[in-house]
């Protein structure tokens, strides 16, 4: 009861305050239909907040005196658009409604301020509840059977999916939502989606579709003066070129958007852009400007709470990680560890593997650098089960999105043959002929359909043997990264109990490495690391394994074999990598430090690396360029 007076007592204070406002203008039932009508085609569109605002201005003025359904029309409207820089007021705005009891049979209302809520609650980063929301609002449009709110809610549900990174999801819902804002005659929706399908496929790394749709929207159904759809566009476009390397492209599109939204005067989505401007200039390694920048964004937002104190950026988790990693790599070792603490707590909650894998990778570099390589070591091996995770959900992703695109396929030809079937009664011979030949074309495309599949699945399978390749390999050096050595340790273990084998394994460490970086920078380092890994390579034999385990070290390990063969091949390997000369770098000899220890018949690999990583210390101890065996 006590809501029920509240929501009356707010329509009584909103129709004086309109009366108020605007004491001249005539109410027109007939023109605010109109405007309405004009918003639920797409045909009005919002080029800037300035235009959104005044579009509800003519409605205020030609609402009707008294009239309650239109009212609640309007404060659909009023709770976008009023609450457009205020996201926490809109999320009071529109609970005030969900809340009435008033409004509990009208769904497609109801749908719309949960809709409305759950855009202002991704705005202030909640995403369960905004999630919770729009589960809500699904329901209550799916009740009403109004396709333009069931189109808008499948758009935001595919925008959170695609965030986290279930972008087959997203996918399907985009595709039903672009059939709804068809359905509802809707060209600003039909736009829209397809600039989310491209998004989608942009995650999934199909840049050749993600561009297809992005011109398709770009030359069919945006204005030459919309600016937020221009800007998304080439944001979008801007991504794509980042994530394929391209980022001299990258970041002219990025200022490019950053200057649209100046101009139009929302510096919301400027401090955002700024953020992507300093991605950029990670993946460009300009670590200097990247820290420049994070002053200018901080002051920014320093300005913005000033107005606001609740504001962040829409992509403040992922900020506090670029932070991270920005400072680290600049040097500001202890500050970026600290920022690399703050990113996990925020990423964590988002539940986004893609961004939690950028941020343990990172983390472990920095770890290396302040010589903490145990947590580093830890923090790979979480991201190596990311990339699992990420490897495994791609594939899920594709199947997932072929089987609806097939049965959507399937569906489509049910629905043909059924129509066909329909028109048989009373028709002559002939039509039945023709629709006999459409069902045997049908039956063609089913076949054909089902070839792509397996086709398909094919592909997916030699892909993703490539995958495990990729995952199981160090991509500079080209030998095994740490988890192929420590699976191989496993099994030489495994392989060497039954027939009461010894083996052997030693941790190669390159001795002051870190001079080479600081002397002749990190393309060295890189050379003298891959002529370390090959020299390591061809030195070993045939049935010996050689990893990668991070930053100068390699894991070697010796199947078949005793401590004193053991000691003749880690002295043959030391003076092989000694001979090593770089014509680029004169005057740099590298040497390493070997730590071998021969693995106890009942050990765990864990005891038989951690008793080599002590000799390999020892080895460091007594001065370098020499083997220790413990």
């Amino acid at each position: 009861m006590r809501r029920t007076v509240q929501y009356l007592l707010m329509q009584l204070c909103c129709a004086l305050w309109l009366n108020c406002y605007s004491p001249h203008a005539q109410a027109d039932v007939v023109t605010f239909d109109e405007l309405i009508r004009q918003l639920e085609q797409g045909e009005r569109v919002f080029y800037d907040a300035k235009a959104a605002r005044d579009f509800l201005q003519q409605l205020k003025q030609q609402l009707p005196p008294g009239d309650e359904k239109r009212l609640r029309r309007l404060q659909r409207e009023v709770c976008q658009i009023d609450y457009l820089t205020d996201p926490a007021g809109g999320v009071q705005f529109a609970g005030r409604f969900i809340s009435d009891p008033a409004l509990s049979s009208d769904h497609l209302t109801l749908s719309y301020f949960y809709q409305c809520r759950a855009a202002h609650l991704l705005n202030l980063g909640e995403v369960a509840r905004q999630q919770e929301d729009l589960t809500q609002a699904l329901a209550l449009a799916n009740s009403s059977e109004d396709a333009l709110a069931q189109a808008n809610v499948l758009s935001q549900q595919a925008d959170t999916h695609s965030i986290r990174g279930e972008h087959a999801e997203a996918l399907v819902r985009l595709f039903k939502a672009f059939e709804l804002f068809q359905k509802a005659d809707n060209r600003q929706g039909i736009g829209l989606s397809l600039e989310n399908i491209a998004a989608a496929f942009r995650r999934m790394a199909e840049y050749d579709q993600a561009i297809e749709y992005l011109e398709t929207s770009e030359r069919e159904y945006i204005a030459p003066n919309d600016s937020y759809r221009q800007a998304f566009v080439l944001q979008q476009k801007a991504f794509i070129y980042a994530e394929m390397g391209k980022t001299p492209q990258a970041r002219s599109l990025m200022q490019q958007v950053r200057q649209i939204y100046l101009d139009i005067g929302d510096p919301h989505y400027a401090v955002a852009t700024l953020i992507d401007l300093l991605w950029v200039s990670n993946l460009e390694q300009k670590y200097a400007e990247s820290v420049e920048l994070i002053g200018q964004i901080d002051n920014e937002i320093k300005k913005l709470k000033q107005k606001d104190p609740a504001f962040r950026p829409f992509n403040h988790a992922i900020y506090q990680l670029y932070q991270a990693e920005a400072l680290s790599e600049y040097g500001q070792l202890q500050q970026g560890l600290r920022k690399f603490a703050e990113a996990e707590q925020v990423l964590v909650s988002e539940q986004n593997p893609r961004y939690l894998l950028m941020l343990n990778q990172a983390w472990a570099r920095a770890e290396a650098k302040a010589g903490q390589y145990q947590n580093a070591y830890r923090l790979l091996d979480v991201a190596g089960q990311l990339q699992e995770k990420l490897n495994s959900q791609a594939k899920q992703q594709r199947e997932a999105l072929l089987r609806f695109q097939f049965d959507s396929e399937l569906q489509s030809q049910k629905n043909t043959q059924l129509q066909a079937e329909n028109r048989l009664t009373g028709q002559q011979l002939a039509v039945l002929e023709a629709a006999q030949r459409w069902q045997y074309i049908a039956i063609a495309l089913f076949v054909v359909l089902a070839l792509i599949a397996l086709l398909y699945a094919i592909s997916q399978i030699q892909r993703n043997k490539r995958l495990h390749k990729l995952a199981m390999t160090d991509e500079l050096t080209q030998v095994g990264n740490r988890r192929f050595v420590l699976a191989r340790c496993d099994q030489v273990q495994q392989q060497a109990a039954p027939l009461q084998q010894s083996w052997c394994l030693m941790i190669t460490d390159i001795d002051h490495f870190k001079l080479c970086n600081d002397q002749f920078g990190h393309e060295a380092g890189d050379e003298v690391l891959v002529a370390v890994a090959r020299t390591l390579q061809t030195t070993l034999r045939q049935q010996d394994i050689i990893g990668r385990s991070g930053g100068e070290e390699f894991l070697l390990v010796l199947p078949d074999t005793v401590e004193a063969q053991a000691l003749e091949m880690a002295e043959r390997l030391r003076l092989a990598v000694a001979a090593l000369k770089f014509p680029r770098f004169p005057g740099y000899q590298v040497t390493v430090s070997i730590g071998l220890t021969q693995a106890g018949r009942h050990e765990q690999v864990r005891e038989v690396i951690s008793r080599a990583d002590s000799a390999l210390y020892r080895a460091k101890d007594n001065g370098r360029n020499q083997v220790v065996s413990t």
